[in-house]
């Protein structure tokens, strides 16, 4: 049976100003619980739309479920595949269609189409993978994803049209696996490939269905794309000469390369960037801890803040109205699904 409700809980709002870990300058940034099920305990928001709706997960031991939030308040169960005991959101579009994975009956994971009527659509597997995962969706309900193999470790990064008809991302000469990391509305996707005895390349994959290798920094190692804007921006995370993974962001034409972790010497990664070439992610602090940032067009970075007993956090996702979704927690404890708005 379906399961879809309509499930009210409170957002509750903190009010803190956040400084650049740099501390060189200040904004002012409304931060908010987003809440999570009822009977669950924990949450993370991976995607926020243009219009604020979010998207991820809530659950609690040894459960979770899809969820939505409303841009102004309110969780939505978005439920599993008939048997399925967790699912997850990743991705949500211009018209609300979300994208995700859910168990099936019998065990393995499955990508998802979540509709705006309330029903699921099983994507079903990639030939030759045990498993299948919803990542992203475009503003043509195309969902891209990935196929998993369990047993050998092989990932392909594809893509679901608004049919169901599947085509696998190209690959460059020598590689065999891929990842997917974001898609842009207009179709465009980033991510990255990998193969025995070949480094990690982020690379984009392009409308006409070509894919671009994207360069590493100078004399570093692997590289990942994680997201990318309709322009063709990626954003993701390559290790410098030291061994150092650096938060960066590719031009929109592929050919250079911009070191957005050069305001911090410690590991960063961006995870989202939005049109306007704003990007958010995670850095590491002189603590240790990974604080939720957001990196300006112009790569000056911003500490978002967290709740006085979350010591670490994460940003995932960024609209074009700047709204950022992520997660706050502590070690070993729940994490809570946050949204931040700057002003």
């Amino acid at each position: 049976m379906h399961q879809h409700r309509r499930l009210g809980v409170a957002l509750t709002a903190a009010v803190a100003a956040t400084a650049v870990l740099t501390g060189t300058a200040q904004a002012t940034t409304t931060r908010t619980d987003l809440g999570v099920l009822p009977s669950a305990t924990e949450a993370s928001a991976t995607a926020v739309g243009h219009t604020g709706v979010m998207v991820g997960w809530s659950g609690g031991d040894g459960w979770r479920h899809a969820v939505r939030w409303g841009a102004r308040g309110g969780i939505t169960d978005l439920g599993t595949l008939p048997g399925g005991r967790y699912s997850t959101a990743n991705g949500i579009n211009g018209t609300g269609v979300i994208s995700g994975h859910s168990e099936a009956a019998g065990g393995g994971t499955r990508a998802v189409r979540f509709n705006l009527d309330g029903t699921r659509t099983d994507l079903g597997l990639v030939p030759g993978y045990s498993d299948s995962f919803g990542l992203g969706i475009d503003d043509a309900n195309v969902v891209a994803g990935e196929g998993w193999d369990r047993l050998g470790a092989g990932r392909r990064a594809v893509k679901w049209d608004a049919d169901g008809v599947l085509t696998a991302y190209a690959l460059p000469p020598g590689y065999a696996n891929s990842l997917l990391g974001g898609v842009a509305p207009n179709g465009v996707a980033a991510g990255s490939v990998f193969g025995s005895g070949l480094p990690e390349r982020a690379v984009r994959w392009n409308r006409d269905g070509t894919v671009t290798v994207l360069p590493t920094l100078p004399s570093g190692g692997d590289a990942r794309a994680n997201a990318v804007n309709r322009y063709g921006q990626s954003v993701g995370y390559a290790f410098n000469r030291y061994g150092t993974q650096r938060a960066v962001r590719w031009s929109r034409d592929g050919l250079s390369i911009y070191d957005l972790g050069a305001a911090t010497p410690h590991n960063s990664g961006a995870r989202a960037i939005n049109d306007d070439g704003v990007a958010v992610g995670v850095a590491q602090d002189t603590t240790g801890g990974y604080r939720p940032v957001r990196w300006s067009t112009s790569g000056a970075v911003l500490d978002l803040g967290l709740p006085a007993n979350s010591p670490t956090g994460d940003a995932w996702s960024i609209n074009r109205a700047g709204v950022i979704v992520g997660t706050s927690g502590g070690w070993g404890g729940p994490g809570r699904a946050v949204r931040w708005v700057i002003s």
